[in-house]
């Protein structure tokens, strides 16, 4: 069966399958499919497949799994940046930790601007990207250790710039209420 008559039959019934397994996304069910028979065409070798109709839904399946993984694998790099920093999940948020979230989002990106551009390409392939150390120390020619080293020392130096920020703010609390106390004496 040539690859334009099996995308014609099957291509509807797998999206239609997709949306009725999987829901409307994300990951698109229509993307998957998509996928999916590109995937198919890039497999056709000179031996035909035997039963196409199930290796390209073999293939969206996989790729759906792919996309749930990714998927989980992001939302537990923001959760892990999320604790990292101490901010509570959305679902907690009041107004008045809106605004410390946004002061402490603003000191991180002040901590970040002041790192070396090797660290900021590491820290951002690691925390942004969610790309293993392996495959960044593969992508841009440095030794695991160094990568490892190096992320974490950025993360050393960005923690501690958060600290200071936090020490002199509980200072001029502290100051605050102690001026206010006798004011009210």
């Amino acid at each position: 069966m040539f690859f334009s008559q099996l995308y014609k039959n099957y291509w509807p019934e797998l999206r239609t399958k997709l949306y009725a397994r999987f829901g409307s996304g994300p990951p698109d069910p229509e993307d998957i499919a998509q996928q999916a028979f590109i995937k198919y065409s890039e497999c056709v070798t000179d031996s035909p497949i035997k039963n196409p109709k199930a290796f390209i839904y073999t293939i969206a399946r996989n790729l759906f799994i792919d996309a749930y993984r990714q998927q989980n694998k992001q939302q537990q790099i923001i959760d892990g940046i999320f604790d990292d920093v101490g901010i509570a999940p959305l679902v907690e948020i009041s107004p008045e930790q809106c605004a410390l979230d946004k002061e402490q989002n603003h000191l991180i990106q002040k901590a970040i601007s002041r790192l070396s551009e090797k660290q900021k390409k590491l820290i951002l392939a690691s925390s942004v990207d969610g790309k293993s150390y392996r495959h960044i120390a593969a992508e841009m020619g440095y030794s695991l250790s160094d990568v490892s080293r190096s992320i974490a020392l950025a993360h050393q130096f960005i923690q501690s710039e958060i600290q200071k920020v936090d020490t002199e703010a509980e200072k001029t609390f502290d100051t605050s209420v102690q001026l206010n106390y006798r004011d009210s004496l």
